[in-house]
């Protein structure tokens, strides 16, 4: 019984040393198989790295021209704003002068209204005035010429009466005169021999 025991065991150990021999094989075909594997992987790995960082690449670029517009339009903003500003500053500078002008013309246009107010009040006095003066010497004038007018009348009364006395004296002058030549004619032409009634 030993003897076949022995047989036995010796068989096991080269069995065991072939099973052994195929698993170095079978590491070196898996090692290949995993070294394929991991260039396989290597490779998807590699060309995911790629394209990732053509993407990261892709992606900074947009950042960068995001990041440029962004600050263009910031610059633009601030261009717009500063010139927002400036002309902001500018107008209201403008609205400053031109409201203290306004005042002065204003405050101009006040004192020439108060001065031709001024000037309207005292022509207006001095028209009253000359008014109550023109009406007083107007009075004055009309009561005098009155007067006069009552003088004359006594005056061309008093001449035209003893210009009546005068001509009825000169005519009963004449009319003696006259009766004298008369008579005078008369005897002249009675000398003559002719008849003043003919004649």
């Amino acid at each position: 019984m030993p003897p076949k025991k022995k047989k036995g065991k010796g068989k096991k150990k080269k069995k065991k040393d072939e099973k052994t021999e195929l698993t170095v094989e079978d590491k070196y075909k898996r090692t290949l198989q995993e070294i394929e594997c991991l260039r396989d992987e290597l490779a998807s790995r590699t060309e995911i790295t790629r394209r990732a960082k053509d993407t990261a690449s892709r992606m900074k670029d947009r950042m960068l021209e995001a990041k440029e517009a962004v600050e263009t339009e910031q610059q633009n903003k601030l261009d717009i704003s500063s010139d927002l500003t400036r002309q902001y500053k500018t107008m209201q500078s403008e609205m400053a002068l031109r409201i203290h002008m306004l005042e002065q013309t204003v405050t101009k246009l006040r004192d020439n209204l108060a001065k031709s107010e001024e000037e309207l009040r005292k022509t207006k006095k001095e028209f009253e005035d000359m008014k109550k003066e023109k009406d007083q010497t107007i009075a004055e004038l009309k009561f005098k010429i009155e007067h006069m007018e009552s003088v004359y009348e006594s005056i061309l009364h008093d001449a035209f009466d003893k210009l009546s006395l005068r001509v009825e004296e000169a005519r009963g002058k004449w009319q003696s005169q006259a009766m004298e030549v008369q008579e005078k004619n008369k005897q002249l032409l009675l000398e003559f021999g002719l008849n003043p009634l003919e004649i």
